[in-house]
């Protein structure tokens, strides 16, 4: 769809995709709560987005502001928690700071991560709804009077 339409479908395509993604990781942090010795991880939206930019060469005026700047305040204490294949464009990060008992969660940080990852979910679906409006009108008004 990029001829047509330009990058911003495909951004927002690439954001609710990795938003699913987020989610599930999310979840499963909540659903091993109480396991000794798991590590919650997380998946760092701005970095693997950037990445995905960058490697698309999509250039830097068609970017949305809220894709590329910080999203969240992960903390990573060892290069060596990073998870899943070296050069991987998907990092999933284990956080080793130590938070809950016995484990290192806290079910109140991860329910408003979750609670803030479906809210911007939900704020990039209505973008790619209104982004979809935009072109109907488009088509079905332009050639009025």
């Amino acid at each position: 769809m990029k001829g047509i339409f330009g990058p911003a479908i495909d951004i927002m395509g690439k954001a609710l995709s990795l938003r699913a993604k987020r989610n599930a990781v999310i979840s499963s942090n909540i659903a091993n709560i109480d396991t000794p010795g798991y590590k919650a991880k997380d998946i760092n939206f701005a970095q693997v987005m950037d990445s995905y930019l960058k490697k698309e060469k999509i250039p830097e005026a068609s970017r949305a502001r809220e894709f590329t700047e910080g999203d969240i305040g992960l903390r990573v204490t060892d290069s060596r928690h990073m998870t899943g294949a070296p050069g991987s464009v998907e990092p999933v990060v284990e956080v080793s700071s130590e938070r809950g008992v016995p484990n290192n969660e806290d079910i109140d940080e991860e329910m408003a991560m979750l609670s803030k990852n479906n809210i911007e979910y939900q704020l990039t679906t209505q973008m790619l709804i209104k982004k979809l409006e935009r072109l109907r009108t488009a088509i079905t008004e332009g050639g009025k009077p």
